[in-house]
């Protein structure tokens, strides 16, 4: 589909005794047939802060990263200091890679993997606090992933244990194209009772 967030319910931890849920919730506590007792999209409310776009395709002066391609957290902050910008807690950071510009033009290559970020990067997106991490690929981590035997690492970090909201295939290159790179992130998902994520329109408000 095109433009989702992920909800906290949306991915789980496994563990020795059952998946492990965000707020350490089991999944006999928060699924039924109905869907999310607990953790559905409808508790999510509404976004409206800040959002910093990190355009480290711009920072690399590169067309497209390939699929793959793992972005680091010095490429990160190489960026954000390019945009002389800095995080701050409650922030809605969005990462331009190139990998939307496959959208619909090339969806074999698309879905084939991405270029996104790697744990190292997400441990320090942790560390500053922020809200949500949006991307224009489909799944915000690199893919295929560093180590085969831990895929998703990165959903199970931010969203499973640090409550960190995803929002994917964005389209993020008019930002990039007119250089706005601060901006108010205004986004409402859909009350969907039970549901792990919700389609939207997210807007960049300068």
């Amino acid at each position: 589909m095109g433009t989702q967030m992920d909800g906290l319910g949306h991915v789980g931890v496994g563990m020795p005794d059952g998946n492990t849920w965000y707020n350490g919730l089991k999944s006999s506590e928060i699924e039924d047939a109905y869907g999310l007792k607990k953790l559905g999209i409808e508790n999510a409310g509404v976004f409206f802060t800040r959002g910093v776009l990190i355009d480290v395709l711009a920072f690399r002066d590169a067309d497209r990263f390939p699929v793959g391609y793992e972005i680091s957290r010095d490429e990160l902050e190489g960026a954000l200091h390019r945009q002389k910008l800095s995080l701050k807690p409650g922030d809605v950071v969005l990462i331009r890679t190139g990998h939307g510009k496959l959208w619909i033009k090339d969806n074999e290559t698309y879905n084939s993997g991405e270029p996104g970020i790697g744990l190292e990067a997400a441990k320090w997106l942790i560390e500053q606090d922020v809200a949500m991490v949006g991307a224009d690929n489909w799944g915000i981590e690199v893919d295929p992933p560093p180590n085969p035997n831990r895929p998703i690492e990165v959903h199970q970090w931010m969203i499973t244990k640090n409550g960190i909201y995803f929002i994917e295939n964005l389209d993020l290159e008019q930002l990039s194209a007119d250089h706005v790179y601060e901006f108010a992130f205004i986004f409402a998902p859909l009350r969907l009772k039970g549901a792990t994520g919700s389609p939207g329109n997210p807007i960049a408000v300068r």
